[in-house]
């Protein structure tokens, strides 16, 4: 029997100015130091399940309240914090209890560029993936995706 196909990401980039953004400034000084790791921590999730969204339940409440030893009020109000500055996406948050946004499924996108497929619910998309389907996918192309700039020495040189 094969192996289901992994659909999230092992890891994903965080930007450098991650605790300098307005955004999460906002959501610390509501919320408190804890507020931090717990947001990171639920990136985690997101990236690592489905790859661009995840499901906003009493599951997710608990593990995350449970992991950071604050109560699962705290984690739904750093959520609401977070939806409120638009941390996570509003729409999405009411309509679906899901925690996505656009900078979340653009850096998803962009970091499975090279799968042959990656499945997604068109219900859940904030941006267009067809600015993903034409990438070029090294795995398929002869196009060397490895451009080594003057300078700076190939391996084994």
């Amino acid at each position: 029997m094969a192996r289901p196909i992994k659909q999230g990401l092992d890891y994903f980039p965080l930007d450098v100015s991650f605790f300098e953004d307005i955004k999460v400034r906002r959501i610390r000084k509501d919320c408190g130091n804890q507020a931090i790791p717990i947001l990171i921590s639920m990136l985690c999730s997101i990236y690592r399940d489905e790859g661009y969204y995840v499901g906003f339940n009493s599951d997710l409440t608990f593990l995350m309240a449970e992991q950071f030893g604050v109560s699962e009020g705290a984690v739904a109000d750093i959520v609401q914090k977070a939806v409120s500055v638009a941390f996570f996406d509003e729409h999405m948050f009411h309509t679906h209890s899901i925690l996505t946004s656009k900078g979340i499924q653009k850096r998803f996108f962009e970091a499975v560029t090279r799968r042959k497929e990656v499945f997604y619910d068109a219900t859940f998309m904030l941006i267009s993936v067809n600015d993903y389907n034409n990438l070029v996918n090294v795995d398929n192309n002869s196009i060397n995706d490895c451009v080594w700039q003057a300078g700076f020495p190939q391996s084994g040189n």
